[in-house]
């Protein structure tokens, strides 16, 4: 299964970002909403900035190799 996953993060980096992305905003809303039972909308767009951070590094990456 983590061979697939690694095949996956290699192939397809972009959709490698959005899903690290997607699995780790959706654990800070369920933990945020488990401690507080609070929801910040405003968190979204942290997530947006630093996903775009992290597109940038891969594209990078990809140029480089």
């Amino acid at each position: 299964m983590l061979n697939h996953y690694k095949d996956f993060s290699i192939k397809h980096p972009y959709w490698h970002v959005i899903f690290i992305l997607s699995i780790a905003s959706l654990l800070g809303i369920l933990i945020e909403y488990l401690i507080n039972r609070d929801f910040i909308g405003s968190g979204i767009y942290a997530t947006i900035f630093f996903g775009i951070i992290e597109i940038f590094r891969v594209r990078r990456k990809n140029m480089n190799n």
